[in-house]
């Protein structure tokens, strides 16, 4: 949810070789798949409270792993502009700029929503909501007082303290393993700078480097944690993915999902490639095509694994986001327009890409303020619609004010900063 236009602009700006023109001031066509996404995510949360039997009975579930395409996203654009100055042979970004950037981007907005959703709204979970929640009803929300809890929400390192994870505004979790994330590419991609200095080691293999390790973490990771399920003596699925306990810590970690950056890392180095023209002839001209053909068996697969509960779904939807990335995009490594990219970006999705984070921030605790007002409907296809319409229309309603008096401000002050370095 975290990955910006503004990263998304300066990833875009450098200069196309040989012909020495300008690429666009910003990547178009990805802001609103960003916003789809958002909607998918918020869904998913709305039907899952409100009407359980309409999604288990028309497997809305599946509309969830819209979160997964804002892991690959983030890949994508975060290591983008690393790629780019590996391939130039320029320093690695200033890596303080990088973290006031990170921080900034994330932490104005949560705390404000984090602390107006418990004191104000006292709508956050108190317990472990995988435990706690119950449909219909505000079993486990309300205010959270509990000193430790609070600064470890706050922190966001609540989702690798097991009698934590789950608590606070629950989609939260994403935003701890994010910030494993932010942590983890500059250390990664250090070393791929290091190598350009002291070795002839062609850049494109060099930025293979964080791809590769991050991708061997997530998938070790995935290994540990299956093994652990068993010793745990748990079998309830819900309670190993989100409960409190060990083996819900490991799989919403980042040792058991860096690989659902990973693929967003490799389309990253595919379309600097592609813009530098190491890639030519027939396999970038219609390279569109190979990743529109290779999302087919993707999406199939990963819907069985979908279906089937395995933990290794994640890897291979982020793999499908990844291929969708490059479809959408790839014609502008090639420096031409894309009318498919343009129509991605349709005002109303792209406005709720830009304001996604605050957008998936407020849309739980509004959709149980909702609740409380008696303003929601039941468990039908017709009820999970209205819902849904409603929640958007509030949730993105707060998000705008969020993103106009908090997100933005924060954002430039931190483009400032990188300026002023």
């Amino acid at each position: 949810m975290t990955a910006t236009p503004d990263s998304t602009a300066t990833a875009a700006t450098a200069v196309a070789p040989d012909t020495g023109t300008k690429r666009p001031a910003r990547l178009v066509g990805l802001d609103g798949p960003r916003g789809f996404a958002c909607l998918c995510v918020l869904a998913v949360h709305v039907g899952g409270h409100y009407s359980p039997q309409t999604v288990l009975t028309y497997k809305l579930g599946v509309l969830g792993q819209g979160l997964i395409f804002f892991f690959a996203l983030s890949g994508f654009l975060i290591f983008l502009p690393m790629v780019r100055k590996l391939f130039a042979g320029k320093p690695m970004p200033n890596n303080v700029s990088y973290a006031m950037h990170r921080l900034l981007r994330v932490f104005p907005a949560y705390l404000f929503i984090f602390l107006f959703a418990n004191y104000v709204m006292r709508a956050v979970f108190v317990e472990n909501a995988a435990v706690a929640e119950q449909h219909f009803t505000d079993n486990g929300l309300g205010l959270l007082t509990d000193p430790l809890t609070l600064v470890a929400n706050l922190t966001l390192v609540h989702t690798y303290i097991p009698s934590m994870i789950q608590t606070g505004i629950n989609p939260s979790w994403s935003l701890s393993l994010e910030f494993a994330f932010y942590i983890a590419l500059p250390l990664l991609t250090s070393i791929a700078f290091f190598l350009r200095k002291r070795t002839s080691i062609p850049a494109p293999v060099l930025a293979l480097i964080p791809v590769v390790i991050m991708f061997v973490i997530g998938i070790t990771g995935k290994l540990y944690t299956a093994s652990r399920v068993g010793p745990s003596g748990i079998t309830d699925p819900k309670l190993l993915e989100w409960g409190p306990n060990e083996i819900a810590v490991l799989s919403r970690s980042f040792w058991s999902l860096a690989d659902n950056f990973t693929y967003g890392m490799l389309a990253a180095v595919v379309f600097v490639a592609i813009d530098n023209g190491m890639f030519k002839g027939a396999l970038v001209t219609r390279m569109r095509w190979w990743t529109g053909i290779a999302m087919i068996p993707t999406a199939v697969i990963s819907l069985m694994l979908i279906d089937d509960n395995s933990r290794w779904q994640t890897s291979t939807v982020s793999f499908g986001s990844a291929l969708l990335i490059l479809f959408i995009i790839v014609p502008l490594a090639r420096g031409e327009q894309s009318k498919l990219a343009e129509r991605a970006d349709w005002a109303p999705l792209s406005y709720v890409g830009m304001i996604s984070l605050s957008v998936y921030l407020w849309h739980f605790p509004i959709l149980i303020m909702l609740g409380r007002f008696g303003w929601m409907a039941g468990d039908s296809p017709l009820g999970l619609l209205r819902n849904f319409v409603l929640v958007s229309a509030v949730s993105i309603a707060f998000g705008a004010v969020t993103y106009r008096f908090i997100e933005k401000p924060s954002l430039t002050y931190a483009r400032r900063f990188k300026a002023s370095k």
